[in-house]
C-alpha cells in the first residue's frame, strides 16, 4: 500500500485497573509512525486491557489517550475506526455470514467505497473460503480472515493482540513480514507477543507490563537480556529466548 499520512497515537499518564488491582501505573507511550512496539507481560498482566484502551473501546482508570492531540473519548467510535484497527482474540462470534463478508467489514467506517477483495484474499490465502461459512474454517483460517478484515481496513494505527494465536509457523512469519512492512509504509504498529524470539527479528521497542503497576518501555536490544525476561516471567525462562538465533 501507499505511504501512509502519519498520526501519532499516545498514552499520557495512564492508569489501568481490574477488580480494583493496579495493572498499570502512570503509562507514558507514544506510538511512533514506521515502528513495531512489542508489548511483552504474563497472562492477566494488563497487555490486552492496554489495547482496548488505546483503541478507544474501553476509558482507563486514570490519565489520557490523545490521537494527533486530540483526546480519543471525544471522537465517535466511526472516525477512530478511520485511523484505528484493534485485532482482539477473536470477535466473531455471532457472524453467520461467509468469510468474503466478514473481511468486507473493514471498509465499514469508509461507508460505500468501491475496494476490491480480491488481492488481500489471495494475500492471506482465503481464495478457495470466500463463499464458505466463517465458523466452518479452522481456528488458523479464522484468524488468517480477521487479519485480512483488518488489513481491509488499513488502519494507519494497527493494535493487535496476540495475532500469531492458531497461525502455523510460516502464516506467523508472513503475519509478521505484514507488521513490518505496515511500518515500513509508515503506520504505527502495536501488538503483544509471548515469544521474545519473534520479539527479536521484528520489534523495534518493548514495553514490558509486569501486572502490578509497574511498566517498561526501551529499544528491544536494551531489553531482550536473561536477567530481564526472567524478572517479567519468572524463573527459568530466560532459556525460551534464543539469543543471537
Amino acid at each position: 500500500m501507499a505511504a501512509a499520512q502519519a498520526v501519532s497515537l499516545a498514552a499520557h499518564a495512564l492508569g489501568l485497573q481490574v477488580n480494583g488491582r493496579s495493572l498499570v501505573d502512570a503509562l507514558e507511550l507514544t506510538l511512533e509512525p514506521g515502528e513495531v512496539v512489542g508489548i511483552l507481560g504474563a497472562n492477566g498482566a494488563g497487555k490486552s486491557t492496554l489495547l482496548n484502551v488505546l483503541g478507544g473501546l474501553r476509558a482507563p482508570e486514570s490519565g489520557t489517550v490523545t490521537l494527533d492531540g486530540q483526546p480519543l473519548g471525544a471522537l465517535s467510535p466511526l472516525a477512530r475506526a478511520r485511523h484505528i484497527g484493534l485485532l482482539p482474540q477473536g470477535d466473531e462470534a455471532g457472524f453467520f455470514g461467509g468469510v468474503a463478508d466478514f473481511v468486507a467489514l473493514g471498509r465499514h467506517p469508509f461507508g460505500r467505497d468501491r475496494f476490491d477483495l480480491a488481492p488481500l484474499l489471495h494475500e492471506w490465502e482465503l481464495d478457495a473460503f470466500a463463499r464458505r461459512p466463517l465458523d466452518s474454517l479452522s481456528g488458523g483460517e479464522r484468524q488468517r480472515a480477521r487479519l485480512a478484515q483488518l488489513a481491509v481496513q488499513a488502519p494507519r494505527v494497527a493494535l493487535l493482540d496476540e495475532p500469531l494465536t492458531h497461525l502455523d509457523p510460516a502464516h506467523q512469519a508472513r503475519l509478521l513480514a505484514w507488521v513490518r512492512a505496515e511500518a515500513d509504509a509508515g503506520r504505527s504498529v502495536a501488538l503483544t507477543l509471548h515469544d521474545p524470539n519473534w520479539a527479536a527479528c521484528h520489534c523495534d521497542r518493548l514495553l514490558f507490563l509486569y501486572g502490578d503497576g509497574r511498566w517498561r518501555l526501551g529499544a528491544t536490544a536494551d531489553l531482550l537480556t536473561p536477567a530481564s525476561l526472567e524478572t517479567l516471567y519468572g524463573p527459568a525462562t530466560a532459556a525460551l529466548w534464543r539469543r543471537g538465533a
